[in-house]
């Protein structure tokens, strides 16, 4: 059995001998996904799998429904059986409705985590490209789309590797930043130390290479500079910069769920556990990191959480 989340960027599995990060940006390799999970199904020897779908947003479909039902035609096609899970938690082998499956990777999470007994907590998934803030208290406090979950900040739309920086702070020493698509996060993180070579998985915004300097280098342009007119130090403090902007808000997000709903514990996952923890410090709160517990799944948190509830349903049914 298999556990997938199909994203947009990366195909996530989980596997009980183990578990991979694939990147795989779909709007330019959707009709590859079959191939490609017929590879991954091979190789684990899988003909079950428990599937989340965040693809369906991709710009590469005309709408939600259409991303959702090209996603599961080609899982079914690949897998003697497959189980989807919607938006409330449930389990199911066919989708009527598209819609009630689209996002719903978190709900995996936190109905994963509420099996094994957690209550009142704060789920937080921090990704390559967007983090999800999930208040649970004997139940799911989250709104139900990622529009309204970007309302409450249940949803912010940044991460560890693919996101513009320009995105995340507007200033950097007096000056506005470029709007232009010249450094991502994941420069800023190996320039600060807190990813290597090997993490930085995404294509560049340059199509150059992953190394420090290459990182600084774009880092660099975002400032309308180059590296031999700004200098490293100065690339070096924008860098964390930046990461201090992202903790802030993720901090203050954090706080604002705790006096909401007077929570515990953060339980963090994904590729941005460390971001997590400096922002549960920043906040005063209680950090659980979910690879205390769960090891390498914690980075694919949702496909893993799929491979469980499966299992789980499937022994009890």
């Amino acid at each position: 059995m298999l556990g997938l989340d199909v994203g947009g960027a990366n195909l996530k599995v989980a596997h009980e001998s183990g578990a991979e990060i694939i990147y795989f940006p779909i709007w330019k390799k959707y009709l590859e996904l079959e191939r490609t999970l017929s590879s991954i199904a091979k190789k684990y020897n899988s003909k079950i799998a428990g599937v989340v779908i965040t693809a369906e947003l991709s710009d590469v479909f005309k709408n939600k429904d259409e991303g959702i039902n090209f996603v599961s035609s080609v899982c079914k096609r690949v897998f003697e059986k497959v189980y989807f899970l919607d938006i409330y938690g449930n389990l199911k082998d066919e989708i009527l409705d598209p819609r009630k499956f689209a996002a719903s990777n978190w709900v995996a999470s936190v109905k994963f985590l509420m099996m094994e007994g957690f209550s009142n907590f704060l789920f937080v998934d921090v990704g390559s490209t967007t983090s999800d803030l999930i208040p649970v208290t004997k139940k799911i406090e989250a709104s139900l789309t990622d529009f309204e979950r970007l309302k409450r900040d249940e949803l912010i739309y940044f991460g560890i590797l693919r996101t513009p920086v320009f995105h995340i702070l507007k200033r950097f020493s007096g000056a506005r930043l470029a709007a232009e698509f010249f450094a991502t996060t994941a420069d800023v993180f190996l320039v600060t130390g807190d990813i290597k070579e090997e993490d930085y998985t995404c294509e560049t915004a340059d199509g150059k290479g992953k190394d420090k300097i290459s990182c600084m280098r774009r880092l660099a342009r975002v400032l309308c500079c180059d590296l031999e007119e700004i200098g490293e130090k100065n690339v070096e403090t924008f860098a964390f910069e930046v990461k201090k902007a992202m903790i802030d808000e993720l901090s203050k997000a954090i706080m604002e769920k705790f006096e909401s709903y007077d929570l515990e514990k953060v339980i963090g996952c994904g590729i941005g556990e460390f971001l997590i923890e400096e922002a549960c410090r920043s906040a005063g709160v209680e950090y659980l990191a979910a690879s205390s517990i769960y090891k390498e799944y914690s980075k694919l948190f949702p496909a893993f959480a799929m491979l469980k509830l499966v299992e789980s349903s499937l022994k009890t049914s």
